[in-house]
């Protein structure tokens, strides 16, 4: 998180850090799944059961944390909501000003309770994997490397645009109300194409860098393939190493709509800095 959104979730900001706390429990025990049904497999193989319990084991670990944060962190972000918009229904603004903000509250909120969780689950998934493909081969490893340096190049290019165009579609809902309450068809017309063109540019946007991903995660899984398939390699560990290329490819499948939504928070962070001076 960034100095801004623990700035916006001052009061619950210790609750809001333990709920990624218990995110990163719960994605250590899923980052050691593969492993363990690649052992199990092998165990199996060999007509040794032993490897069932400890997959059963790593499955409730796995149940028990997502189910205690997903009970935590509801009740811990809901709380913030409530008190957001308090401070944004009592701030000195536009009626027009202040029903874009109680609605802009709302996703910045549910970004940092679902889409910054999923952002840190595909850090630890992609960085996770990549250092476990590396223990079974370092080839592979540097080839995720290779990658991650080419993903993150075009994520930061990809980042720069989505945060002018949510600015300025940020800007343009802001003055909804407005528009609606004072200007004749024509000016209502404009101002509703010009908010389609921004929604339209940015879906472009992110279906390019999501094209562009996927040229590099696919030249990656095959290379992978090529490598690991040789004579003498158990099936569990195929399968195990296998896995966790696909994990951190779908680490990276899922960052063009996290940056975006990020992007959005940010800009609305910014933009809700006075009503929380004034409320605090």
């Amino acid at each position: 998180m960034t100095a801004s959104s623990l700035t916006l979730f001052g009061p619950e900001r210790l609750r809001v850090l333990l709920a990624y706390g218990l995110l990163l429990i719960e994605e250590i025990s899923l980052l050691a799944l593969p492993a363990l049904i690649g052992l199990t497999i092998d165990r199996l193989l060999a007509s040794d059961r032993s490897g069932l319990f400890l997959l059963a084991g790593g499955v409730a670990a796995i149940l028990l944390s997502g189910a205690l944060r997903r009970f935590y962190d509801t009740r811990v972000f809901a709380t913030a909501e409530q008190r957001l918009s308090q401070a944004v229904m009592s701030a000195p603004d536009l009626p027009g000003v202040k029903v874009a903000r109680l609605r802009q509250v709302h996703e910045v909120v549910q970004t940092y309770e679902r889409s910054v969780p999923e952002g840190l689950a595909a850090i630890m998934a992609g960085v996770g994997s990549l250092l476990v493909s590396a223990l079974y081969d370092w080839r592979v490893g540097f080839g995720a490397l290779v990658a991650t340096v080419a993903l993150i190049g075009m994520d930061r290019r990809y980042a720069c645009k989505v945060e002018r165009l949510n600015t300025a579609l940020n800007d343009r809902t802001e003055r909804d109300l407005d528009v609606l309450n004072q200007s004749g068809p024509g000016s209502l017309r404009a101002h509703l194409t010009e908010r389609r063109a921004l929604r339209v540019a940015r879906s472009d946007a992110e279906i390019g860098v999501y094209l562009l991903n996927w040229i590099v995660l696919l030249a990656l899984i095959v290379g992978t393939l090529a490598l690991i398939a040789t004579p003498g390699v158990t099936p569990g560990a195929v399968f195990a190493q296998l896995s966790y290329i696909l994990a951190f490819a779908e680490s990276w499948n899922r960052w063009p709509l996290l940056t975006e939504r990020l992007s959005h928070a940010r800009d609305v962070t910014r933009r809700l800095q006075s009503c929380l001076q004034a409320d605090g």
